[in-house]
């Protein structure tokens, strides 16, 4: 049987489309001569090429590429040769009327446009939720450090936060849903710890390794100016290092965003029992 070949996986059928798409783009480039149609034939050779990437027939793929080449000989010949000139500037007046024309009919028959139906309560959620994500996609240029907490807030109720603990990561919630970028951030830092560790279990099993060609220059007296299991070793420890710093910096980021939860805990219960009226 037969195996089939996929014309845009072929590296052949790939560097031919991609030459000619080139060579056409080249002959599209400014020159002295007075031809104002290089700046109208870049648009349409790139909307030709996205039109037609996709063909599988090999029929349709010889006459585009064979339409291609007469283009590409076409747009040479018209540098040089008046007539040309004139050809090329009327296939592109035809092609621009061709394309008012379709604009024109597909307004013609274009259906009117039903009014805007009512979303339901879960569809309007969901809107609403994307919204907040877009709009909390990068932190405010405005915003303070969470540390500097707690504010005072004046006349308005204090709402005291939640500490959560995110995979290990701590960070106080104040309200739902959760900001974008603090979601970004989480990410980005359990991310960092992953990948240390995965490389501290390559690393181990290197050190194994290392051992094993240590174990073999012993038992053919073979003398290294350094140990094999040297370098593993002290990259293993250099990422211990890194772990056990982050770990220390989230301890001391918990016991930080603690004592904020408690102040202010103890601030909203001072300001509920101010605002009681005096019996």
């Amino acid at each position: 049987m037969h195996k089939v070949l996929v014309p845009k996986y072929s590296g052949a059928h790939r560097f031919a489309c991609l030459a000619l798409y080139r060579a056409l783009l080249r002959q599209c480039r400014p020159s002295a001569a007075d031809t104002p149609w290089p700046s109208e034939t870049r648009p349409l050779i790139r909307q030709n090429f996205r039109k037609y990437k996709k063909l599988q027939s090999p029929s349709q793929i010889a006459n585009a590429l064979k339409a291609g080449y007469e283009a590409l000989n076409l747009l040479s010949l018209s540098r040089t040769n008046q007539h040309d000139a004139h050809r090329v500037t009327t296939l592109i007046a035809e092609a621009r009327s061709q394309k008012d024309k379709y604009a024109a009919m597909q307004r013609e028959i274009r259906p009117v446009a039903p009014a805007a139906k009512s979303l339901t309560p879960k569809e309007a959620k969901k809107a609403q939720s994307i919204r907040f994500q877009e709009e909390t996609s990068r932190r405010h240029p405005n915003a303070t450090s969470v540390l500097n907490r707690p504010r005072p807030l004046g006349d308005k109720k204090r709402n005291v936060p939640v500490l959560v603990n995110a995979r290990g990561l701590p960070f106080l919630r104040y309200k739902k849903p959760q900001p974008r970028n603090v979601s970004s951030v989480i990410r980005t830092k359990l991310s960092r710890r992953w990948n240390w560790i995965e490389r501290r279990d390559r690393l181990k099993l290197e050190l194994l390794f290392a051992k094993d060609e240590e174990e073999w220059d012993r038992i053919t007296e073979t003398k290294e100016p350094s140990t094999w299991s040297e370098h593993p070793a002290n990259a293993i420890a250099d990422v211990n290092a890194k772990i056990g710093r982050f770990d220390m910096r989230t301890k001391e980021l918990t016991d930080s965003m603690w004592k904020i939860v408690l102040a202010e805990k103890a601030l909203a219960e001072e300001e509920a029992s101010q605002k009681q009226p005096k019996q």
